[in-house]
């Protein structure tokens, strides 16, 4: 696709007016021919007689001198050079034809440069395809006239090389290379959850996977993931509800937002929205959870840098795993979690499970399960720590405070 071009406005009146009004146009038997080429294509101009249909044409061919002879014209051409005009603007007054000829042929030749893309896809052993970029082709179009200009003052027969200038892509291949790098990576376990908690956690990281951030993009984890429901695929599981553990679908999401907002810390990206779970997690750090609900809580990333970023979400041999890839850092960053504040731990809560929901019928009586533990209350800081790549301490960042709430666990007795 050509690059656009304008034409003068006393061109487009000529050419208007001959489109317009029927005008007779035949060729002259003394013609200016100029052919243009290049590579293996070659474009004709002939210089052509304009035979008025009516006075008002007539006379606007006579004010221009475009029917007189190839001198006389090429004399006109060069009073209105020294003038100031440019070559164009200067031939287009006794060639109106030529300016469309010359437009075509600019278009025919010049291409649009091709910059570089990434296809990320990290369920493929080579998770990067990246493109090669190609570069463009402009015509140098102030030469060409130039050159056009000489060409018909020397003769009026002319073959003319297309005068190019090659544009090189924004973003080549080499550049986005430099973006394929591990940012970060960051995992939690989760081996010893129920098999319904396992799968909705597979399932959440499974719908981050292969997200791409661009430039200023904010990523909703709760747009990504979807709804927490049966229909989308999530089964049901424990949850924090009200300060207790209690059944709920789509248990074990925020094991996967957790991961996931601790890669993103590590990769440098912007948090926008994170909320605490209002129980201290047992999988992550005080002030490192990162809550999320179908309602309310949600977690938000920005990526604030020019370039965009890449994440990999996957479980492998019970770990959530979450990797972010683009421009490599020039600093390491480490999290700290400062605790300030811990309660006294709660007794635990007890009853006999006569529903045999922990034990089979052949448990001797009396024998005791914990369901859930007890966690006393805890106030904590989180901080980022940057380090340069000798591992100098550069800044410190508080990002956080929190306070969790204290919970009785529960013991389950067999009757």
């Amino acid at each position: 696709m050509g690059f656009k071009r304008k034409l003068s406005v006393l061109t487009i009146l000529i050419i208007a007016a001959i489109s317009s009004i029927g005008v007779t146009v035949v060729k002259a038997e003394s013609a200016a021919v100029i052919e243009l080429y290049y590579e293996n294509e070659s474009y004709v101009y002939i210089d052509e007689y304009i035979s008025p249909s009516n006075h008002l044409i007539a006379l606007e061919v006579f004010e221009r001198s475009i029917n007189a002879p190839l001198s006389e014209k090429m004399e006109i051409v060069s009073r209105k050079l020294k003038s100031g005009a440019d070559y164009k603007t200067a031939l287009s007054a006794c060639f109106p034809l030529l300016v469309p000829f010359v437009d075509d042929v600019i278009n025919n030749i010049e291409k649009q440069p091709q910059n570089s893309e990434i296809r990320f896809d990290p369920s493929k052993k080579r998770m990067f395809l990246i493109s090669r970029e190609k570069s463009g082709i402009m015509v140098q179009e102030d030469r060409l006239y130039m050159d056009i200009y000489f060409a018909l003052r020397a003769s009026s027969s002319a073959r003319i090389k297309v005068p190019i200038k090659k544009i090189d892509a924004q973003i080549s291949a080499e550049d986005n290379v430099k973006l394929t790098n591990l940012r970060s990576r960051y995992c939690t376990d989760f081996s010893q959850s129920t098999e319904e908690r396992k799968h909705n956690i597979s399932l959440a990281l499974s719908k981050l996977n292969g997200v791409e951030l661009r430039s200023e993009q904010v990523l909703s984890f709760n747009e990504t993931v979807g709804s927490r429901t049966k229909k989308n695929g999530f089964e049901e599981a424990k949850i924090i509800k009200g300060g207790k553990y209690v059944p709920g679908i789509g248990g074990g999401v925020c094991q996967a937002s957790t991961t996931l907002y601790n890669a993103a810390l590590l990769a440098d990206l912007s948090i926008v929205a994170v909320s605490r779970h209002s129980l201290q997690s047992s999988y992550e750090l005080p002030s490192f959870d990162a809550m999320v609900n179908s309602g309310s809580s949600d977690i938000k990333i920005k990526n604030s840098s020019e370039f965009p970023v890449f994440i990999k979400a996957y479980d492998q041999s019970g770990k959530a795993i979450v990797e972010i890839y683009g421009q490599a850092l020039p600093y390491v960053i480490k999290r700290k979690s400062e605790v300030t504040f811990t309660g006294k731990t709660p007794d635990y809560e007890e009853y006999v499970d006569e529903n045999f929901e922990y034990f089979s019928q052949d448990t001797p009586s009396g024998e005791r399960k914990a369901i859930s533990y007890s966690h006393p209350e805890v106030h904590s800081n989180g901080y980022l720590l940057y380090y340069d790549k000798n591992g100098n301490l550069i800044q410190t960042k508080h990002i956080r405070s929190d306070k969790y709430s204290a919970v009785s666990g529960v013991i389950a007795i067999a009757p």
